[in-house]
């Protein structure tokens, strides 16, 4: 199997994946966020994310946009003003619900699939920070624009190569021009898979190649099928190999 360096993540923040969420009932809040991801159609000008405090201290937010781009098996949020989040700062009280708007500027519909992060993050406290250490809440949104023409599919290859550290990984290609979210990765085939990441394992945008660290068995062969589920489908999805070199 090759070699490759694993991803990490680059770019204005640190980029999550999924959801990072670190010790919330130590600062007395819980944050919820409403979708967990976002779609707007190719005319549709603004979305809606609610926020929500569920816990018992007041909470202060700051929401920002990013372009999401992907490049050598790596994540990187660029800034952009292609999409914009208001209110950009707020607090939240105790039990209340606040309505992010994330909208458009430009009435055009895009060319091809846009796809950007909404990155919520609990602002610290700085009295409570200066006495010791505080955790704080990320959570990052992905939101897909879609285009106003043409059918959107991924096209994936996916094979299991090692990474630079040594650690077993997967590689999947996405060639096809929507993007795929990728969530319980299997090897074995469709029929009877053997889950070897639970759970979502991330996302790759067309036309890139993503890369991830995953654990196997002395069981395993090269030629094992790869299987995962695809964009919230139920089913498992056999992932093709790569053509051969």
């Amino acid at each position: 199997m090759a070699r490759y360096r694993p991803w990490h993540a680059t770019g204005v923040v640190l980029f999550a994946l999924c959801l990072l969420m670190t010790a919330a009932t130590a600062s007395g809040t819980s944050l919820q966020v409403a979708p967990t991801s976002l779609q707007l159609e190719a005319r549709q000008r603004a979305g809606e994310l609610w926020l929500t405090n569920s816990g018992t201290s007041p909470v202060k937010l700051q929401v920002r946009v990013f372009r999401w781009v992907q490049q050598d098996g790596r994540e990187q949020l660029l800034p952009t003003d292609e999409l914009l989040a208001t209110p950009p700062m707020q607090e939240l009280a105790a039990g209340q619900q606040q309505l992010v708007r994330v909208m458009r500027p430009t009435r055009e519909p895009p060319a091809a699939q846009q796809y950007y992060r909404l990155i919520v993050d609990e602002v610290p406290d700085l009295a409570t920070r200066a006495s010791g250490m505080q955790f704080v809440l990320r959570y990052s949104i992905p939101v897909f624009v879609q285009p106003s023409a043409g059918t959107l599919a991924p096209q994936l290859q996916a094979r299991l190569v090692q990474l630079e550290d040594g650690r077993n990984g997967v590689e999947v290609a996405n060639s096809g021009n929507g993007y795929a979210q990728i969530a319980d990765l299997a090897l074995g085939g469709a029929k009877r898979p053997r889950i070897v990441h639970p759970g979502l394992l991330g996302y790759v945008l067309p036309g890139q190649v993503m890369r991830w660290p995953i654990e196997r068995t002395a069981i395993d062969r090269d030629n094992d099928q790869i299987t995962a589920k695809l964009n919230g489908e139920s089913e498992q999805t056999p992932l093709s190999p790569p053509p051969a070199r």
